[in-house]
């Protein structure tokens, strides 16, 4: 999970592209599909991407396990959380969720240049070296499309009795209110 949505002002569905979009990433509209957004905010970011789209069909996701099948145990299967679609979350209707007009949102770190640990009160732009990717440094540009209200933090699981201390969490999220 690399999107935790705190409240959100618009959600809506847009034409995906074939381009891998992972849930968080900020995405612009090229030709008519949403994409991963260049690492050039000056292409008009749009939005933050609420679902996962793969490359390839088929293609699994990194916390995928294989399983042995068959009584012989001679194949394997790769496991997922949406079996029907194979964790494509656009397969089925070829659109995408996309958050824009605000919001507040819990961003995984792994979607920050590095791992947003410079970010925390300050402005940002889609300008990661990677498309879609959040930049971690502070910046002022007229591109402005979040605000870091926080820093990178262990994001509670929310399972009762077992999350003392931080010590079970779904991981390092960065909180950014968006403001496109």
């Amino acid at each position: 999970m690399a999107l935790i949505v705190e409240y959100h002002v618009v959600a809506d569905m847009y034409p995906v592209g074939d381009t891998a979009i992972q849930a968080g990433m900020l995405v612009s509209m090229t030709a008519g599909v949403i994409v991963p957004s260049a690492a050039d905010p000056d292409q008009g970011s749009f939005g933050i991407a609420g679902d996962n789209r793969l490359a390839a069909a088929g293609q699994t996701t990194a916390y995928s396990d294989q399983l042995t099948i068959g009584a012989s145990g001679g194949g394997s299967r790769w496991t997922e959380n949406r079996v029907s679609d194979f964790y494509d979350e656009t397969l089925a209707s070829q659109k995408i969720t996309v958050y824009n007009g605000g919001g507040k949102f819990w961003i995984s770190n792994t979607l920050f240049n590095n791992d947003g640990a410079g970010c925390t009160g300050g402005l940002l732009i889609g300008l990661g070296t990677v498309a879609g990717e959040w930049t971690d440094t502070a910046v002022t540009d007229d591109d402005i499309c979040a605000v870091c209200v926080g820093a990178s933090q262990a994001y509670p699981s929310g399972v009762p009795g077992t999350d003392v201390s931080g010590s079970i969490t779904l991981g390092n999220y960065v909180p950014v209110v968006l403001r496109i």
